[in-house]
C-alpha cells in the first residue's frame, strides 16, 4: 500500500512540477521534481524535467548532472542524449557533444536536427569538412528548418573567408524568408568582408528595419560608414550600439577613431580610455590612445602607451611600427631615438615578412634619422614599388624619397598623428 501511495504522490507531484514549469515558476518546478525523485529515484523522466527547470534558472551544472543521471537510468533515452548534447555544445565541450549526437543518430537515424547540432560542433572545433557534410545532411533530411542550417553554414563560410558561399546561403534563406533578420546581417558581413561597404550597409539597414535594436548590425553598418569616411554616421551608429551593448570594446575603438578623424580629441580620448578599461589586456586600445597623445604633441605619453601595447603582445608588428615612427619622425629632438626606431622598424618588417609598404616606409625614415641615407633611399624605393598604382601613397612616399636624396630626415608636422 505504501508503494502505491508513493507512486500516486509522485505522479501528482510530477504533474504539479510540469504545470509550474509551463507557468514559468521554475523554482517551484525544481522543488516538485526533487520531491518526485525522493519518492521515486528510479524515474529518469523526473531528472530530465528537473534539468530543464535548472537550465531556465541558469544552473547549468545541476542540469548537466541531472541529464547524466537520466541517461544512467535509461541508456536508450534519445531525448536525454539530445538535450545533453545541446547543453554540452553550449558549454563548448564539443567532443562530448559530438559523441552524444552520434548516440542519438544511432538510436534514431531520422532525428535530422542532430546533424545540424553536430555540424555546429565540428565547425566550432575547426573541422570544416565534417561540419559541411553534417549541414548538408541536415538540409537534405529536415527541409522545414533549412533556414537555420543555411545560416549556420553561412557563418562557417564567413569564418573560412569564403564570402561568395556565405552570400549564396544568405540569398537562399531570403528567397524563402524575405523577413529573416539574421540572413540580412550575415549577407551584410559577407559583403563587407568582400570589400563592398555600400552593399553591406544596405543589408545591415534591412536588418535594422526589421530589428532596430540589432546591435551587431548597427556596428557592422558603422564600419561601412567608416570605410566611406562618413564619420558623423559612424558616431551615430556607435552611440546606439553603446547604449544597447555598453561592454563592446570595438564600439569605443571605432567611435574614438571617427572622433579623432573629425578633430574631437577629447571625445576620442574618452572612448579609448573606456576601451582600455574594458579590455586592459588588448593591444589596440593602447595604440589608439597613443595616437591621441601624439596628436596633442604628448610624445612621451604616446610612447608609454605603445610600450604598454607591446607588453600585451610582444609580436604585434603594428605596435613596433608605430613606436619606430614616433622615434624616427617626432618633431621633438629629445624624444627621437634613431637606433631604437631602426630596431623596431626592422622587427615590424620581419614579422610581416617584408610585405607591408608602410612598415618599410617607416624603416626608411628610421635609417634617415640614423643618418644612413643610402639605406633610407633603398628602403623607400622598395616601399614605392609595393604601392605602385596608388597615386596618393606614391606621392607621399616620393616626397620622403626626395628628402633622403638631399640627406635630410623626415619630420612630422607638429600635431600630425603617426
Amino acid at each position: 500500500m505504501a508503494a502505491n501511495r508513493n507512486i500516486e504522490d509522485a505522479q501528482e507531484l510530477f504533474t504539479r512540477g510540469h504545470q509550474a514549469f509551463n507557468a514559468g515558476d521554475h523554482r517551484e518546478a525544481v522543488e516538485c521534481f526533487s520531491r518526485v525523485i525522493r519518492l521515486r529515484p528510479d524515474v529518469s523522466l523526473a531528472y530530465r524535467f528537473r534539468a530543464y527547470a535548472y537550465l531556465e534558472l541558469g544552473d547549468r551544472i545541476s542540469a548537466l548532472n541531472d541529464l547524466d543521471q537520466a541517461i544512467r537510468l535509461k541508456p536508450d533515452d534519445v531525448q536525454a542524449y539530445a538535450d545533453r548534447a545541446a547543453e554540452l555544445y553550449s558549454q563548448k565541450a564539443f567532443d562530448q557533444a559530438i559523441a552524444d549526437c552520434d548516440r542519438v543518430l544511432q538510436l534514431d537515424p531520422g532525428r535530422a536536427p542532430m546533424y545540424g547540432l553536430r555540424g555546429r560542433c565540428h565547425a566550432d572545433r575547426g573541422d570544416t569538412e565534417c561540419a559541411l557534410r553534417d549541414f548538408a545532411m541536415a538540409l537534405a533530411n529536415d527541409p522545414e528548418n533549412a533556414s537555420r542550417y543555411l545560416l549556420w553554414r553561412a557563418q562557417l563560410h564567413l569564418d573560412c573567408e569564403d564570402f561568395a558561399a556565405a552570400r549564396a546561403d544568405a540569398d537562399a534563406i531570403l528567397a524563402g524568408d524575405p523577413e529573416n533578420v539574421e540572413a540580412y546581417y550575415t549577407r551584410g558581413l559577407a559583403l563587407q568582408q568582400a570589400g563592398d561597404p555600400a552593399a553591406a550597409a544596405a543589408d545591415f539597414s534591412e536588418a535594422l528595419k526589421r530589428q532596430p535594436d540589432h546591435a551587431l548590425a548597427l556596428l557592422g553598418r558603422a564600419f561601412c560608414h567608416f570605410a566611406r569616411k562618413d564619420y558623423p554616421a559612424v558616431i551615430a551608429d556607435c552611440d546606439r550600439v553603446a547604449a544597447l551593448m555598453p561592454g563592446l570594446v570595438r564600439t569605443y575603438e571605432l567611435r574614438g577613431v571617427a572622433r579623432k578623424s573629425l578633430g574631437d580629441l577629447d571625445g576620442a580620448l574618452a572612448d579609448f580610455n573606456e576601451a582600455v578599461k574594458l579590455a586592459p589586456g588588448s593591444v589596440m586600445p593602447y595604440n589608439y590612445r597613443a595616437g591621441v597623445h601624439y596628436a596633442r604633441q604628448q610624445y612621451r605619453a604616446a610612447i608609454q602607451d605603445h610600450m604598454e601595447a607591446l607588453k600585451k603582445d610582444p609580436r604585434h608588428a603594428g605596435t613596433f611600427n608605430q613606436l619606430a615612427w614616433v622615434w624616427s619622425t617626432c618633431p621633438d629632438p629629445d624624444v627621437r631615438d634613431g637606433i631604437r626606431a631602426k630596431g623596431c622598424a626592422t622587427r615590424a618588417c620581419e614579422l610581416t615578412e617584408w610585405s607591408d609598404p608602410g612598415f618599410i616606409d617607416t624603416l626608411a625614415a628610421a635609417c634617415a634619422e640614423c643618418g644612413e641615407f643610402e639605406e633610407a633611399i633603398k628602403w623607400q624605393q622598395k616601399a614605392l614599388e609595393l604601392v605602385a598604382g596608388d597615386p596618393q601613397k606614391e606621392a607621399d612616399y616620393r616626397s620622403r624619397l626626395e628628402l633622403y636624396h638631399q640627406n635630410r630626415p623626415f619630420r612630422v608636422a607638429g600635431n600630425a598623428s603617426p
